[in-house]
């Protein structure tokens, strides 16, 4: 229920986009093993690549505008700029009419929200980048003989988001910098104060986790 975005009442279904699931997502995979020394040793190398758009938000006011009850739900009123002059903001930490420029060119250079002026936003409607994504993975067979029965030592090495091992701005991943952009309190006269962080200035910012990270294992098998 807190967290089910929604305009009005997060009780009534809604066709939406669902959570979960990326919008377009290619995939691909190469593989090739050379045997030499007489099939006494043996070299494998693999790729896996993944290109894919998605990892859906919503954007919600931070606060609770409709008073069901939770701060994390409602999804907000993009505004036009006549409506931006009309809206009251707090002035604790900067000026109204900073927030309201601020604000203003948040939401031009954010794809989707440019293009909702005038409208609320949707449930799950907005799409992280894309990003791209190569693993390898080398093997080394060395094959002996045991009692008449072929034998294998096998040595691995696996590198995931190779592109960020070669270069370090590839293979990094976008993430929204704040899915709650605009602050919202509440009179008792059912006035609303807004807030907005004039710091904010993009939609993404890089991700710096493991995700967005290379990667490198080894490992070591006996097959017998």
């Amino acid at each position: 229920f807190a967290r089910n975005p929604a305009y009005g009442d997060v009780n009534e279904a809604v066709l939406s986009y669902s959570r979960y699931g990326n919008k377009h997502r290619i995939v691909g995979s190469a593989y090739k093993k050379f045997s030499y020394s007489h099939d006494k040793m043996a070299t494998s190398i693999a790729f896996f690549f993944e290109a894919a758009q998605g990892g859906r938000y919503s954007y919600t006011y931070s606060g609770d505008i409709n008073s069901d009850g939770s701060g994390l739900n409602d999804l907000i009123y993009i505004p036009t700029k006549d409506d931006l002059s009309k809206m009251n903001f707090d002035e604790t930490n900067s000026t109204a009419e900073e927030q309201r420029n601020a604000l203003d060119l948040f939401i031009d250079q954010d794809a989707y929200l440019s293009s909702r002026r005038g409208k609320y936003a949707e449930k799950y409607a907005s799409l992280n980048p894309w990003y791209t994504d190569i693993d390898m993975r080398i093997l080394q067979d060395l094959n002996f003989m045991v009692g008449g029965k072929k034998n294998t030592i096998q040595l691995s090495l696996d590198v995931l988001n190779l592109g960020n091992l070669l270069n370090s701005n590839w293979g990094v991943r976008q993430y929204p910098s704040n899915t709650q952009p605009i602050g919202v309190s509440v009179d008792g006269d059912g006035n609303p104060m807004y807030g907005f962080d004039t710091t904010l200035k993009s939609t993404y910012r890089d991700d710096f986790s493991l995700a967005s990270r290379w990667q490198m294992q080894f490992g070591l098998r006996y097959i017998f």
